[in-house]
């Protein structure tokens, strides 16, 4: 019975195994739980429909508004009512008497923008449930019925520049495309580390057990003081290094580890590389490089416009309606143009800030310290590819001794000059010797995954 429930648990376990979760699986699901990728996927959506908003012509946004002007009645010196006149509040039409005879209401629509410029249409709606005061008829009254009434507006706000607003929103929108991208390739990179890291943990606290087993054993069968003090200061050095990797191993608990997820992910780390080979490093195409160069283009631009914030105008509006008719009826459109004023006599100084950020040169300051720094995090990714080729060579050097010393221990050991611990514990410094050169490879295979990020190597068919 109990052979076939260890039959069966092992059946399982290989089942699980071949089945288990895969690296696409674990990075997107990383992903969903990272804050930073939810957030820069939200910003770049953003991004992009501003970026719709100035490539696109015809942009219609629809608005509906109510009437909220109250007119009055007028009347004669001696108080009788010359002309009766409907009030509308709130889109609420009334009578002379404050009684409710309809609904007023208008339709907004800017459908385009040139050169800064915001072109749109209203179109008025009336419905009456009896007869107004001007003598219309129950009904639904649309454009169609109050034509004159249709107006087309086109306002410019007279504080933007229209180039430099351009250029600040495809800045926008490289920034925020840099940003997806590091943020998908951080998780990406940091999933591939989380599944290397369990790895080494795991492999080395197994190890580390055996050691301190076949330690303790030792220390049981020793009979001198002194050798026993050196196989108890063993047993310490090696249980302090077991409880540092058992407890560097919790935080990557979260996901269902494998030997086939391991395999899986170096697989796909050397394809990568191989693929890549030959990578530009010219940091200039950077995304986030582009997004600076395009601010300090607007910056430029609006230094020239620093005198913007202190005009007291602020926004043009032209307005035709085009299908009104005079008192003969004749065709004759009205047009009128408003223009906001608003003079500020004494500030805080809110207006001389506003002006000193225009004529700044912080635009090109942070070009100059973002490459600075790029370029630090380079040289320090380069410094470590070399450092890490010493490590494997050194790595290589260790291994072979340790396969040497194993080899003699075997022969020392059929010779009856050694007992099976000392074999063994040969054996488990020879394991630990594989497993440190493998962790060197691997940090590698990280290392060069950082430098192709660098260079915004397209790591994942991601929108770089």
């Amino acid at each position: 019975m109990k052979k076939k429930l260890i039959l069966i648990i092992g059946l399982l376990l290989t089942f699980l195994s071949i089945f288990g979760i895969s690296f696409e699986e674990l990075y997107k699901q990383n992903l969903n739980k990272s804050s930073t990728y939810v957030q820069a996927e939200m910003n770049l959506k953003n991004a992009e429909l501003e970026m719709k908003q100035i490539d696109q012509f015809f942009l219609p946004y629809v608005q509906v508004s109510l009437d909220t002007i109250l007119k009055a009645n007028i009347l004669s010196s001696e108080g009788f009512i010359i002309k009766e006149s409907e009030s509308s509040v709130g889109g609420i039409l009334c009578d002379s008497s404050g009684d409710i005879i309809g609904y007023s209401f208008s339709l907004k629509t800017n459908f385009a923008e040139v050169f800064g410029t915001n072109i749109g249409l209203s179109f008025p709606f009336k419905i009456y449930f009896e007869t107004s005061p001007k003598g219309d008829e129950e009904g639904f009254y649309g454009p169609w019925n109050l034509s004159e009434q249709i107006a087309v507006v086109a306002s410019r706000d007279l504080t933007k520049i229209d180039k430099a607003e351009r250029l600040n929103t495809e800045s926008k929108y490289y920034s925020a495309l840099s940003n997806y991208y590091l943020a998908q390739t951080n998780e990406f990179i940091n999933t591939i580390e989380d599944i290397f890291n369990r790895y080494y943990n795991e492999k080395t606290i197994e190890l580390t057990q055996k050691q301190i087993d076949i330690l303790k054993n030792q220390y049981e069968s020793a009979t001198e003081e002194k050798a026993k003090d050196e196989i108890e200061k063993q047993i310490l050095t090696a249980q302090k290094s077991l409880e540092s990797l058992k407890a560097n191993n919790v935080s990557l608990e979260y996901f269902d580890f494998s030997e086939n997820l391991y395999n899986e992910t170096k697989n796909i780390i050397d394809n990568i590389i191989s693929q890549n080979t030959y990578v530009s490093k010219d940091i200039t195409e950077r995304l986030d490089l582009k997004a600076l160069i395009l601010n300090e283009e607007a910056s430029n631009i609006q230094k020239k416009f620093w005198f913007l914030p202190y005009l007291p105008f602020s926004k043009l509006t032209l307005s035709v309606q085009p299908f009104t008719i005079d008192e003969e009826d004749k065709w004759k459109p009205t047009w009128s143009i408003g223009l906001d004023f608003q003079l500020t006599i004494f500030d805080k100084g809110e207006r001389k800030l506003a002006s000193d950020n225009m004529k700044s040169n912080l635009a090109n300051l942070t070009y100059e310290e973002s490459v600075k720094k790029i370029e630090e995090t380079i040289r320090g990714l380069e410094t470590k590819r070399k450092t890490l080729s010493y490590d494997i060579n050194i790595a290589y050097i260790d291994l072979k001794n340790a396969q040497e010393d194993y080899e003699k221990n075997i022969d020392l050991y059929k010779k009856g000059f050694i007992t099976q611990d000392d074999l063994s514990l040969s054996e488990i410094t020879l394991q630990m010797n594989k497993l440190n050169l493998e962790n060197t490879e691997n940090s590698i295979r990280i290392n060069e995954l950082r430098l192709m990020q660098q260079y915004y190597v397209n790591l994942r068919g991601d929108n770089n």
